[in-house]
């Protein structure tokens, strides 16, 4: 299974939203306090309608997290509903094993798989982590004042993600590491795709009282269509327009429970 994920690389977007406008107070604070959390939970639901080849497929993808820091690990529930076409879910676990390296366990909804990796790679899970790396440099976000999300009070920004930006945190999150393993795509050719995409439109609510980061939403449409069409002539297919488009595509990420996330035990059919 491929370490690299979608909540890695939307971690590192919600650190270039923070990082916008960091001499304001609650947006530097929640900055501070996010990357100083030992456990927390996060929902990510992706919303995607396409068309390919002239068929329309609508898809809803939610992966939640509970992410531990001290130890490391984490439980991730990921599901994909593709509506006339089915569903798919999937499990994942994984743990230090205190020898340098972590535990991993996915259940596929049939078997369970289990697999070694560096310890180090657990990182790209664990929202709470300096963020820093990932951020070049992002629009000002304006505060849109105070409302009301899931019963707390927080500020509201909008703004945006500009695409040399998103070019950055793609690359040095490895979002795309799939693209450039299955098609035998190198980091140049990858770099050179991600040149020149269109700008990200994000709101961001900061809690009012804690200061945390409650909710990032982010309207990634124009983007998707732009990557897919370069990807598309890359592999010296038809223009993107033609064979693949993207009429809705948007990304909402939740964070909750910090310092007190859900905790889980691993399976024993997992272990064994």
């Amino acid at each position: 299974m491929k370490k690299k994920n979608c909540l890695g690389l939307l971690a590192a977007l919600l650190a270039l939203c923070l990082a916008a406008c960091s001499g304001s107070d609650p947006l530097a604070a929640a900055q501070k306090n996010i990357q100083n959390v030992s456990s927390m939970d996060a929902k990510m639901v992706m919303t995607m309608d396409m068309e390919v080849m002239g068929e329309t497929l609508e898809t809803v993808t939610t992966m939640e997290t509970s992410v531990f820091t001290s130890p490391s690990r984490l439980k991730m529930d990921m599901s994909m509903d593709m509506g006339a076409l089915g569903s798919l879910s999937a499990v994942l676990y994984a743990e230090e094993t205190g020898e340098g390296t972590y535990a991993m366990y996915t259940y596929d909804g049939q078997q369970w798989h289990s697999e070694t990796a560096a310890a180090s790679q657990l990182e790209e899970y664990d929202f709470s982590g300096d963020m820093d790396y990932y951020i070049t440099s992002a629009s000002s976000l304006t505060q849109e004042g105070v409302e009301e999300l899931g019963g707390v009070s927080a500020y509201k920004y909008t703004g945006v993600i500009s695409g040399d930006a998103m070019r950055e945190v793609m690359l040095k999150s490895g979002a795309l590491d799939s693209l450039t393993a299955n098609m035998s795509m190198d980091q140049e050719t990858l770099s050179e795709m991600l040149d020149g995409l269109d700008d990200i439109s994000v709101a961001l609510w900061i809690g009012e009282e804690e200061l945390y980061p409650l909710q990032l939403h982010m309207d990634m449409t124009s983007v998707i269509n732009g990557l897919m069409s370069r990807l598309l002539e890359d592999m010296g297919g038809q223009s993107g327009g033609e064979a693949f488009r993207v009429s809705q595509m948007s990304v909402t990420l939740t964070y909750s429970n910090f310092n007190n996330a859900t905790d889980f035990t691993i399976p024993q059919e997992a272990l064994a």
